[in-house]
């Protein structure tokens, strides 16, 4: 992987602030990033923030919390 890899999420951060309906479209920007693991659980230890983060929205970072989780492993074919 590149380092200068060209990341969405640094192209239009507002993308990723949005409520409602609009944050499937946020969460669907994550897939396929190679640094969703690492962004989802940089968000998992900070309860305050706000906006889509490794694609998940603050409320399922919640529900994970709650449920233990201190980071989350997608799974991808080779």
């Amino acid at each position: 992987m590149e380092a200068r890899e060209s990341l969405q999420c640094r192209e239009d951060p507002d993308a990723w602030f949005v409520e409602g309906l609009r944050q499937a479209d946020a969460e669907a920007l994550c897939e396929g990033c190679s640094f969703l693991d690492v962004c989802r659980a940089f968000a998992l230890g900070r309860p305050e923030l706000f906006g889509v983060w490794g694609g998940t929205t603050r409320r399922e970072r919640e529900r994970l919390r709650r449920a233990g989780v201190r980071a989350v492993v997608v799974a991808r074919p080779a």
